[in-house]
């Protein structure tokens, strides 16, 4: 058995209760569950010829990018949004939710943390802006 606080339901005792763990809280099942979306996601838009144009940099960042969003919203025409694309526009239309999930994938996947290091958050603008931002912080030995 593991700690307190740790059962599936959120028990203190670590008792699996039934319920739904806590939504938001580091590595919870629901993350986990996006997560796995979102390499099936990329596995899915590799397999289409996605992102093949030089295979690294900001365009696989892109890639990788465009896999999560899919999987977190359940959208799969998010696979294939132009660089271009507002994150927050009608294009994606993604909520402070999602945003907040993006910006922790992103540190968990690439090591950078979007909003320390941009405290405007002027990367967020289009999906391209992002990747850039991302792509420019990642040491070549932290591609994803």
């Amino acid at each position: 058995m593991t700690g307190p606080g740790s059962g599936a339901g959120g028990d203190p005792a670590g008792h699996d209760t039934g319920a739904p763990g806590p939504v938001g809280g580091a590595g919870s099942a629901g993350e986990a569950n996006v997560a796995g979306r979102a390499s099936e996601a990329r596995g899915a838009n590799e397999a289409h010829g996605a992102g093949m144009q030089g295979g690294g940099g900001a365009e696989s960042v892109a890639d990788d990018l465009r896999a999560f969003l899919a999987a977190a919203t359940g959208r799969d025409e998010l696979l294939h949004i132009p660089p271009t694309a507002a994150l927050f526009g009608t294009a994606v239309g993604l909520d402070s939710l999602t945003g907040t999930l993006l910006l922790r994938e992103i540190q968990r996947r690439f090591g950078v943390d979007v909003a320390a290091e941009d405290l405007n958050l002027d990367s967020l603008a289009t999906l391209g802006t992002l990747a850039t931002f991302v792509a420019q912080r990642v040491s070549p030995g932290d591609s994803p």
